[in-house]
């Protein structure tokens, strides 16, 4: 395993990077490969974003980014599988163009097509590895797919991950070591600390509770559910709480149902996607971070330690304990285990001056990942594989 280099990338014209995305579905992996793509432009890097599916995806999606070079798989509006093999050919035809491939995840079409087309073409190829190999393949692939993708992560030219604590993974599928790069990504601090200022300053509880926010795509890897019974259990010994649940996905009525049954209804807001995000996170008396399993740790995580806001975590592979240091800027719990969970809120709700004290060392630890710096690591190791 190796770290790639910060000096940042060689001088003269930078390589053609194509980043290849299934669909603009948004989720913090797209997000994390669209602000590095910009990154790399920034610094000298011929970037272009290829996007296999032209098409409004099921719930949120992010518009194309006007300062990239973005294109469609497909001149036509259509679902991938319809428009595949006009889609095969273009993604060939831009891979030809290319200096080094990089797919922006671990798993999906756009991983599949790209490593085939860079190998007819003799390109590069890298992979961004975001989520747990073995986890993500599972929730996200079909089965008769899964051979294929495990081949691909075997034989990629480099996997970067996105947190130590995915590395393992990378390595037990038999890629090896000297191919396998780390790079801690992260969030622009001061953006998001500004973004509360234009929000109109932090938005806080006017009910009197103690109020919980939590946020991601609403899927069985959150572990919402398992919040919700914490909740219940807290709401059960005597916790005066309320909970901000953001974020939209598959799970939604599942989970407004079960805080019905549990007679959280007046306690739970299902506030669906916002625009105040970080206002909301800025003026938490807690966040909660309650994953089944996580990349580097999860980026809202950051968010909130950037705001100084107290942090209580499932300890999930792969990131949270990397993150906040082994409970040193945060404590964190049992995954899955909502008694656990509830009894660290309830310790918050009696006594929140530990957490806050360690709250106190988020914006610096949130500092430490910096976005700039895994860059310009990455950007580094991609102008070297052009030259080899």
């Amino acid at each position: 395993m190796t770290q790639p280099s910060s000096s940042g990338p060689s001088s003269g014209p930078g390589p053609r990077v194509l980043v290849v995305e299934g669909a603009l579905r948004d989720n913090g992996g797209l997000r994390v490969s669209l602000d590095l793509a910009r990154r790399w432009q920034d610094l000298g890097a011929r970037v272009r974003f290829l996007v296999l599916e032209n098409v409004e995806p099921d719930g949120p999606m992010l518009e194309p980014d006007p300062r990239l070079d973005t294109r469609w798989g497909s001149a036509q509006v259509r679902r991938f599988r319809s428009a595949a093999p006009r889609v095969l050919v273009n993604v060939l035809r831009h891979v030809r163009r290319a200096d080094v491939v990089v797919s922006g995840s671990e798993v999906g079409y756009g991983l599949l097509l790209g490593w085939l087309a860079a190998r007819a073409t003799g390109t590069p190829f890298v992979v961004l590895v975001q989520s747990s190999l073995p986890r993500a393949v599972a929730a996200w692939t079909p089965a008769r797919l899964r051979p294929a993708l495990t081949a691909v992560h075997r034989r990629v030219d480099a996997a970067v991950c996105v947190s130590p604590g995915l590395v393992d993974d990378v390595l037990e599928v038999g890629l090896p070591a000297d191919r396998v790069h780390v790079a801690d990504v992260g969030i622009d601090v001061d953006a998001r600390l500004a973004a509360v200022a234009a929000q109109g300053g932090p938005v806080r509880s006017t009910s009197g509770r103690t109020r919980l926010v939590a946020a991601g795509r609403l899927t069985a890897q959150k572990g919402f559910d398992v919040l919700l019974d914490a909740l219940a259990l807290v709401v059960a010994a005597g916790g005066d709480v309320e909970l901000v649940l953001v974020g939209a996905g598959e799970e939604d009525e599942r989970l407004r149902a079960q805080a019905e049954r549990l007679g959280l209804g007046g306690r739970v807001d299902f506030a669906g996607h916002v625009g105040d995000l970080q206002a909301l996170l800025a003026g938490a008396d807690l966040f909660v971070l309650s994953s089944r399993y996580e990349g580097n740790g999860s980026l809202v995580l950051l968010e909130a330690l950037a705001h100084g806001t107290p942090v209580v975590a499932a300890d999930c592979p792969t990131g949270p304990r990397h993150v906040l240091r082994d409970g040193e800027v945060g404590d964190l719990v049992p995954v899955e285990d909502p008694q656990a969970l509830a009894d660290a809120v309830l310790a918050f709700c009696r006594d929140p001056a530990p957490l806050r004290r360690k709250a106190r060392l988020g914006p610096a630890r949130a500092r430490d990942f910096d976005q700039q710096r895994a860059a310009v690591q990455i950007a580094r190791l991609l102008a070297e594989l052009t030259r080899r």
